[in-house]
């Protein structure tokens, strides 16, 4: 849970943005090319993007989330493009506590959905975006960022799911609102899983040539099952033993609903 002395709010001073720009150092590693600056930074609050950060009582930036306006098939949208906690902060919830200000924020602006990318192979990041806040997946985006300078996500292409979250819909209000997730028993009949090994995050980091394999494996499964009018719905990080599965049902409104 939460401190309660820690406080989230709109940052819009260079001093608070600069933090920022720190902060992505710290945690991914990057090099200057790859930062997002402290100008574009100070811009996004004012063309109807969106800074968040988390500060504790001494006024120092312990996390923050920002945001783009995006524009897609005649909607308006957000795009998350980055979450950052300082590392001494982190496992306190305060990741969570940011991107649901950032739901109620663009609630109140009138979005009615937020997308982000994730890389399929983080696993906790994909249970917290599928399970926890109800986001589906019907893109996969094929070396989104091409190459990295983080050491992180090793020599592998930079592939990326995209997040839907659905601000409004029944089934992010029942994950974030009350915490009812989707009984497995209630998947269709057509539904198919795509399985990952639940140790990858150390297989690209001792064997770099079988996680690449695992990747392209792991992209043609899932584009194809997108092709067909599939999305992401779950994720299960309990069975079989030794892997991790998305689960896919074919898209339909109804999914919003579940």
């Amino acid at each position: 849970m939460r401190d309660p002395k820690i406080r989230i709010e709109e940052l819009t001073s260079p001093q608070d943005l600069r933090q920022c720009v720190e902060m992505q150092r710290a945690t991914w590693g990057w090099k200057d090319e790859d930062l997002l600056p402290l100008r574009t930074l100070l811009l996004l609050n004012k063309i109807g993007g969106l800074v968040l950060g988390a500060l504790d009582r001494n006024e120092l930036v312990i996390g923050f989330i920002n945001a783009f306006p995006g524009f897609r098939e005649g909607e308006v949208y957000l795009h998350s493009q980055m979450l950052a906690v300082r590392q001494d902060f982190r496992r306190r919830g305060i990741g969570k506590a940011l991107k649901l200000a950032q739901r109620e924020e663009a609630i109140r602006r009138g979005f009615q959905r937020i997308e982000w990318t994730f890389d399929p192979f983080e696993i906790h990041n994909a249970h917290f975006n599928l399970e926890g806040l109800g986001v589906i997946c019907r893109r996969y985006v094929a070396d989104a960022y091409g190459p990295s300078t983080s050491s992180l996500h090793g020599r592998l292409p930079t592939d990326r799911l995209v997040a839907e979250w659905h601000l409004a819909s029944q089934r992010v209000c029942s994950r974030v609102e009350s915490g009812v997730h989707r009984a497995e028993n209630r998947l269709p009949p057509t539904s198919s899983v795509v399985h990952l090994p639940a140790d990858i995050a150390d297989i690209r980091v001792r064997d770099p040539d079988r996680a690449a394999a695992i990747q392209r494996d792991f992209k043609r499964q899932v584009t194809d099952l997108f092709g067909k009018g599939y999305c992401a719905t779950g994720f299960e990080s309990a069975s079989p033993p030794g892997e991790v599965s998305y689960h896919l049902v074919p898209f339909q409104t109804q999914v919003l609903a579940s």
